[in-house]
């Protein structure tokens, strides 16, 4: 992907927090998703042998990498696998 090719999506900081917020608090769920389906299908994740505390971020890409995209790389094998935590519901009338 080119940087012209690149995707953009025009935000507030409001809606950047939303995002952040919702990343920040399913985190560790969804790092145990990714785990979980690391173990079932017989891979082993790639851990570092850094000595130093990791962030947030460093941890997801121990298991996704951190080419663009990461973040679809993370939703789509834990929606897959029917691990997605819905948190909102449609009701027909």
């Amino acid at each position: 992907m080119t940087k012209k090719d690149a995707l953009t999506v025009t935000a507030d900081e409001s809606t950047i927090g939303r995002w952040r917020n919702w990343f920040l608090e399913l985190f560790d769920y969804l790092l145990g998703c990714l785990k979980s389906i690391a173990i079932r299908y017989g891979r082993e994740s790639v851990e570092s042998v850094f000595r130093f505390p990791k962030s947030t971020l460093q941890k997801i890409w121990d298991h996704v990498g951190d080419a663009p995209g990461w973040l679809a790389r993370v939703v789509r094998p834990v929606a897959n696998s029917n691990l997605w935590v819905h948190t909102r519901s449609a009701f027909l009338s």
